[in-house]
């Protein structure tokens, strides 16, 4: 694993906790004053609903930031079961953030620091469902296109578990064969999909088309 790769997880991996008080400190959100990291310790869940995270479709920019990530249409929905009983678990946070279609990402990566597109959080339904509006997500070097996640078991609740979910190989090689997705096409032919536990990425399966957009699906267990 290079240098350059494993700067990127420790700074594009971390997760809401390193997010959201970038937000505050550079006064990207719908709300401010108030709005503290204690937030996150389920002091008031209701702020953090405010502050204009908590989205379905991530593509915009919220807040006092404008910016829109283009590329090629994804739809994301995750499935949160639990690993015991196989029962689906409503109510529960998940933060979901990835690469724009460069392979950059917003608030951490060179001249992206000013926006706050690609990530989101969203609550469970009865039926353990969560669902995002987003893109295709680009890749840099050393690391397969994937969505990282956080759940929480309640909107500002502390993290309970941390991955990632990868886009499988087809979708990968057809999104990569348009522009600008192509000019890092290299980058996808040295990637390899690990986790950042260093096991196999889990794959989502997609349907889809470039015409249409693509759907990802994938079930989590916790």
């Amino acid at each position: 694993m290079t240098t350059q790769v494993k700067e990127e997880r420790q700074h594009h991996g971390a997760g809401l906790a390193v997010d959201f008080p970038v937000l505050r400190r550079r006064r990207m959100m719908g709300l401010v004053n108030g709005v503290t990291v204690a937030t996150l310790a389920g002091a008031d869940s209701d702020a953090l609903t405010r502050s204009g995270i908590v989205r379905d479709d991530i593509r915009r920019s919220f807040g006092t930031a404008s910016g829109v990530a283009r590329g090629v249409p994804l739809t994301v929905r995750l499935r949160l079961v639990s690993a015991n009983s196989g029962r689906p678990l409503a109510g529960h946070a998940l933060y979901l953030w990835h690469a724009d279609r460069d392979g950059a990402y917003s608030l951490h990566s060179p001249g992206l620091d000013d926006q706050n597109y690609l990530r989101g959080l969203q609550v469970s339904d009865e039926q353990g469902w969560v669902m995002f509006s987003t893109i295709f997500p680009g890749t840099s070097e050393g690391r397969w296109p994937h969505l990282s996640y956080e759940i929480s078991p309640a909107v500002a609740a502390a993290p309970e578990r941390a991955g990632q979910v990868g886009l499988p190989a087809d979708a990968c090689v057809k999104v990569y064969t348009t522009t600008p997705y192509a000019e890092n096409a290299a980058h996808l032919a040295l990637a390899s999909p690990v986790a950042d536990d260093g096991g196999e990425l889990a794959m989502a399966t997609v349907t889809g088309d470039l015409e249409r957009g693509f759907a990802a699906v994938r079930t989590i267990s916790i």
